[in-house]
């Protein structure tokens, strides 16, 4: 039974975590975390991303997408703090399930993070840039709004004052469900780092130059239909978050 408000999911959500800290004293992760083996994509490309301009890239939020070298976008978020407005890019093209994303990202600082959306899409089916009402780049705009269902993930996980957090956290939208908190493998600034995400229906999985860096199965269990088609784009959040991206590309998985 799917619920209708996130009011309703905020509700679920305490009284299964609330139950879930008595019972054990550790916090509730809904994902299931025992993962196959990294999937390969060798289907379709259905994006090969260039950025020889930024014209396939919706910005919202604060800050500017700049491109400070050939093939590179740049996301600049200065001056904010977490929670608050962040600068956002997503990709124009709303993707199918089964498919592997793939990027280049390297953080020039360290008072912030990145976030990777997936899924990205209205709850009804609608395009998430020209069918849902504008967003102002907070992160209650993405994590409970009404209309958008989605998942993210969190890499070089800083918090404002320059500190890592030792971990990277997968979550669900709407409610913030967290799925699953594992090692973040982009912790060095200035190092570019290749990142590859799978999403297969309830699979989720995440690679980091090659290394498994973890990943859930959605065991389904939030009255809320699982994300499936949809938009990816970069949030980049914090005192100062320069992030860069290049040589993004998104395949389909074969079977």
């Amino acid at each position: 039974m799917a619920m209708k408000t996130v009011d309703q999911l905020k509700a679920f959500k305490a009284q299964i975590e609330e139950a879930e800290q008595a019972r054990t004293g550790k916090d509730k992760e809904w994902g299931l975390i025992d993962i196959p083996p990294l999937v390969a994509p060798r289907g379709q490309a259905l994006c090969s991303e260039t950025f020889s301009d930024l014209s396939n890239w919706h910005h919202e939020g604060r800050g500017e997408l700049t491109q400070p070298e050939p093939y590179t976008m740049q996301l600049n978020c200065v001056g904010s703090k977490q929670g608050s407005a962040g600068c956002m890019a997503f990709c124009r093209t709303d993707f199918p399930d089964n498919i592997c994303i793939e990027y280049d990202l390297r953080v020039l600082t360290t008072n912030g993070l990145v976030i990777t959306f997936v899924a990205a899409r209205g709850r009804k089916g609608e395009d998430m840039i020209a069918e849902l009402p504008p967003r102002e780049g907070i992160f209650a705009d993405y994590i409970f709004n009404p209309g958008l269902r989605c998942y993210h993930v969190s890499v070089s996980r800083y918090d404002d004052k320059g500190v890592h957090t030792g971990v990277s956290n997968w979550r669900r939208n709407p409610g913030i469900f967290l799925m699953a908190h594992q090692q973040d493998l982009c912790k060095e600034p200035l190092r570019w780092y290749h990142v590859a995400i799978v999403k297969k229906g309830a699979l989720l999985q995440m690679a980091v130059n090659g290394q498994l860096a973890g990943g859930f199965v959605d065991p389904d269990e939030i009255h809320e239909p699982i994300p499936s088609a949809g938009k990816v784009g970069f949030r980049a959040i914090g005192a100062k978050v320069l992030a860069q991206i290049k040589s993004f590309k998104v395949t389909a998985l074969d079977g």
